[in-house]
């Protein structure tokens, strides 16, 4: 008997208290990636239940990013390796290998010509590499920062540019190629959790644990305002993702709300209420087509409404920790999948509606789970 594949359940993202989770959008409109143990996840952003999993990295994965180009994806892992593969075919060959850093990767960013790319994270010698991704290839130095850099991004147009944001509570603006050190904005009093250009190249921002978010030009590099005045938001922000058109963007904070800003004036134009439970912390985000997501750190995908800030339109559940047991029960015909895993989550897969997932409370064998 031969058997083929149905179906994949793919899993939430693997998240961490206090540490932003980077999800990468594709460049066609179609997916959208992030990581789980030593997995990339690939997920269809309209029907979410289309998904791939890459699984050739031996270490956690930690980021994974589209090139412009959409034919392939640049993923890192802890041990600072660089796996770049095919995304046109479901084998996802691999296409180059590389090891820029000794430490975990945090954060990835190309060129829009798909031809440079640079790495951050955490290392013995350095924090982050720029360099050609076909030969690997070194096109600039980013020595500026003494403590572990936990964001990148690169001008999407020339001339090029890349800044990036440390635990050392600095942001450094680099020119190129060859890339080289510009100067070191230190606005922001903690670590700075994410920087990101906008589509146009007209302006970045950085984004901290102080809560604050600058914007500074995209050439120059001076600043040019300050997001919410003193502060955007009361807790650590650790995720920021631009409007396609350049005007708006949307921050991630642990104060449990995502704001979506309108960045020429400087003001929040809707506030998102995730919850109050400690869960609901918000650690990413991504604006894409039409599309704005959230991630909580109970791992939720959130999809947000811009004409509605009291509920998500939906929010895609699932397991984000190691499947423990599973069973399948028939009942009048119908099948559905229960699932539990290390956390003590039960999923309920209702194989008949498009596995929906069920959210409820319900008791077994004198201990309280929650079905989702």
């Amino acid at each position: 008997m031969t058997y083929q594949q149905k179906s994949v359940f793919a899993s939430l993202p693997q998240m961490e208290r206090g540490v932003s989770k980077v999800i990468g959008g594709d460049p066609k409109g179609n997916n959208f990636l992030y990581t789980n143990g030593k997995s990339v996840i690939i997920r269809n952003i309209d029907n979410p239940t289309i998904a791939e999993i890459y699984t050739e990295h031996a270490h956690q994965v930690t980021v994974a990013k589209y090139s412009p180009s959409g034919f392939y994806i640049a993923s890192g892992d802890a041990s600072g390796k660089i796996r770049i593969w095919d995304t046109t075919q479901k084998e996802h060959l691999l296409k180059y290998e590389y090891q820029p850093i000794s430490g975990t990767v945090k954060d990835i960013a190309w060129t829009e010509d798909s031809k440079r790319m640079a790495v951050a994270g955490d290392g013995r010698e350095k924090f982050a590499a720029v360099f050609l991704w076909d030969t690997g290839s070194s096109v600039g130095d980013l020595a500026a920062h003494s403590k572990v850099i936990n964001s990148v991004d690169i001008r999407q147009k020339r001339p090029y540019r890349i800044i990036t944001g440390s635990d050392d509570s600095s942001a450094s603006f680099f020119e190129g190629p060859p890339f080289k050190f510009k100067f070191t904005s230190s606005d922001h009093c903690k670590f700075v959790n994410c920087v990101r250009f906008s589509p146009d190249g007209s302006r970045f921002v950085t984004a901290g644990a102080d809560g604050q978010i600058f914007v500074y030009d995209g050439v120059t590099g001076d600043k040019v305002c300050q997001l919410g005045g003193e502060k955007a938001h009361n807790g650590g922000i650790y995720a920021v993702s631009w409007s396609p058109d350049s005007t708006q963007l949307i921050s991630a904070s642990g104060d449990k709300t995502v704001k979506l800003w309108d960045v020429g004036a400087g003001t929040a134009v809707t506030t998102f209420d995730m919850g109050t439970d400690v869960n609901d912390q918000q650690l990413g985000c991504l604006w894409q087509k039409d599309h704005l997501l959230s991630i909580s750190l109970s791992g939720y995908i959130n999809y947000l409404d811009k004409n509605n800030c009291n509920r998500p339109i939906r929010t895609i559940k699932g397991h984000s920790k190691s499947i423990q047991c599973l069973t399948v029960h028939k009942c009048d015909g119908r099948s559905v999948i229960y699932s539990g895993s290390h956390d003590g989550h039960i999923n309920i897969l209702c194989m008949w509606s498009r596995f929906v997932f069920l959210n409820n409370f319900f008791t077994l064998l004198g201990c309280r789970y929650r079905g989702q």
